[in-house]
């Protein structure tokens, strides 16, 4: 039986406690994590869900998400520092850091802290329709301009592009939010909508519409998706036991979701954050089938469209996956 003195036991303790001090010393700033996400029923409102829920658990730290109409609501604020995480395109990252239509100055406090998830984006339409490629939809109600998404017409222009389209020979719409276009296309008032592959909103429209729905694929000249908005590819749809509207197997847009903060959120605190992320990051892949294609080594992409926070460097330098490609990109965006 081990006998301990006075004076290890308080060695010991001392040890534990310092400890717990280093801890809690790398989140003491935090007293809630916010994340700023899409509405309900998309794919950045569920992995904006959990990783609030491991960051509490692993924590202790009350984690929200704060669902918004679409994320040109609240890029601003992550901008300003009045969330603490956000879910944003690359797209949109780029656009609003650059300070590009739709954004009136660049927002130069935003930084990355890892990719979340790819998302696969095509026009959903009705499966009663006759409409199938991007060309058949000359002529048709097509819903271009999402105010809450504001970026996202960039890339639905560029996506039309592809079958010859402009707004000149389409009938172009302007919805408030994804939500509203969805149930547009239910209610029969346009017959094509931009939307994410396998989301709950599709799911909904599925279920409420009598043919179901269909998502049409790339047009024919694939190389302008990439020539308009650069950070996007046509990829095949990716198919999965929820999936609908994609018999066809059709060719949709990819772009990704990164998690994004601001400059407001401390090193230590942006490190225990991407740490907490990353150690969690298989149990995510194996619970959330939207994250399932992102391997942990490939959080950290080496040529994102924002700069990177140091706190978020210093972790993945630590780990092994911050490359002088890293390093060359992150002192360009800050020249």
């Amino acid at each position: 039986m081990t006998i301990y003195t006075k004076k290890t036991y308080l060695a010991c303790v001392g040890m534990v406690f310092l400890g717990l001090l280093s801890h809690q010393t790398a989140f003491s700033q935090l007293r809630q994590v916010t994340i700023g996400t899409n509405p309900a029923g998309t794919h950045s409102y569920v992995v904006a869900g959990a990783l609030a829920t491991i960051v509490q658990n692993e924590s202790g730290i009350r984690s929200i998400i704060r669902p918004f109409s679409g994320s040109s609501a609240y890029v601003p604020l992550l901008h300003r520092g009045e969330i603490t995480l956000g879910l944003v395109t690359n797209i949109d990252s780029y656009l609003s850091y650059s300070g590009l239509q739709p954004y009136r100055a660049p927002m130069s406090n935003l930084r990355l802290l890892a990719r979340a998830f790819p998302l696969y984006m095509m026009y959903m339409v009705r499966g009663d329709s006759d409409l199938y490629r991007v060309e058949d939809l000359r002529d048709q109600r097509v819903v271009v301009s999402i105010r809450a998404n504001a970026a996202l017409e960039f890339l639905h222009r560029a996506i039309l592009a592809t079958g010859g389209l402009t707004g000149e020979n389409i009938d172009e719409i302007t919805v408030g939010g994804l939500a509203d276009g969805a149930r547009l296309l239910t209610e029969g008032r346009v017959d094509a909508v931009s939307i994410g592959v396998d989301t709950a909103l599709t799911l909904q429209a599925h279920s409420s519409i009598g043919g179901g729905i269909r998502y049409v694929t790339m047009g024919s000249d694939e190389s302008k998706l990439t020539e308009l908005m650069p950070g996007s590819k046509a990829s095949p749809a990716p198919q999965g036991p929820t999936t609908v509207g994609l018999e066809e197997l059709p060719r949709v847009s990819e772009i990704s979701h990164y998690i994004n903060t601001g400059v407001h959120l401390s090193e230590d605190n942006a490190y225990f954050l991407t740490k907490t992320i990353h150690e969690q990051w298989q149990t995510l892949r194996d619970n959330y089938s939207v994250m399932s294609e992102v391997h942990a080594e490939e959080m950290s992409p080496i040529n994102p469209s924002i700069p990177y926070h140091e706190g978020a460097i210093k972790y993945y330098k630590e780990i092994g996956l911050w490359t002088e490609d890293h390093e060359t990109n992150q002192a360009t965006f800050l020249e």
